[in-house]
């Protein structure tokens, strides 16, 4: 069994999601710009590490391969055989790039709108003053900053419509790219660079059949789609997008919210494990008898 997990505001929280923990139930996890700025839970830990050692864990990420590998208890510690990066764009195996799907990603990026081309046609938000800068990652997705206090003082203004993003998501869409909204930074994807994708090739090569995802944001609903079992933090952007009675049966939401509900995430992995583990045991003894 896989398990396929988005990290950000999934399994590990920034330091501002972390104020009423006491510290020493904390553990780093990202170390930048001199500090700390990433962490999960003790509890966390030991759980991940247990399932790390049960089955296939896979972090699945929209940071670029540098910004995984800073994060020295996934690269060093957990140290897990695949890692998808780059929104699906790139995996590591061990950690080194499977350069079979790296070529795979650039051809899938040649045949849509190229990110240079959506740059200029999406410079009307790009370039707006509440925009403090917008970066490419590894030349397959864009990705910008904004500063929340201009953004919220041109709504207040009636400088832009409330709707804005989600008319920028529809002008997204006509040229096959997905646009993403989370706090601060909004993603702008081609279709066709997803978490799925990697996944299911990661998949075959390791003959596997079933697997559980987790995310929490528009980017991480292909995977969860997909899924066999699906897991949704009760916050973030994902749950917000999705009526509830459109999630199937196989989709749970988690009870908690914040850095609680990634230790809940790991609890349902847990369970559903020994759930599939001990009927596949099960239909094993019945044959054998």
């Amino acid at each position: 069994m896989i398990f396929a997990s988005d990290l950000d505001s999934t399994l590990i929280y920034s330091s501002r999601h972390c104020t009423l923990i006491n510290e020493e139930k904390l553990v780093p996890v990202d170390f930048y710009n001199n500090c700390n700025s990433s962490f999960i839970t003790k509890s966390i830990q030991n759980k991940l590490e247990h399932i790390n050692e049960s089955m296939l864990f896979i972090p699945v990420t929209t940071r670029s391969t540098a910004q995984y590998m800073r994060m020295n208890y996934f690269y060093d510690v957990i140290r897990p055989k695949y890692a998808v990066v780059a929104n699906g764009g790139i995996i590591l195996k061990d950690g080194k790039e499977l350069k079979t799907w790296s070529d795979i990603s650039c051809s899938k990026i040649k045949a849509v709108v190229s990110i240079s081309t959506m740059i200029n046609l999406c410079s009307f938000f790009l370039e707006s003053d509440f925009v403090k800068s917008y970066k490419t990652c590894e030349d397959l997705f864009i990705y910008s900053i904004m500063d929340e206090e201009k953004l919220a003082n041109t709504f207040l203004k009636g400088e832009i419509a409330i709707d804005y993003f989600e008319v920028l998501r529809l002008f997204c869409s006509k040229h096959n790219y997905s646009l993403s909204k989370q706090g601060k930074k909004v993603y702008i994807v081609p279709n066709c660079i997803n978490k799925y994708d990697p996944i299911k090739y990661i998949m075959e090569l390791e003959n596997i059949n079933t697997f559980i995802a987790a995310g929490d944001s528009l980017l991480d609903y292909p995977m969860i789609e997909h899924s066999n079992y699906g897991i949704i933090p009760s916050h973030g952007e994902l749950l917000k997008a999705l009526p509830v009675k459109t999630l199937e049966d196989t989709v749970f939401i988690t009870k908690t919210s914040g850095i609680f509900a990634g230790e809940e995430i790991l609890d349902i992995v847990h369970g559903k494990f020994h759930e599939v583990h001990d009927v596949s045991q099960d239909k094993l003894h019945s044959y054998v008898v």
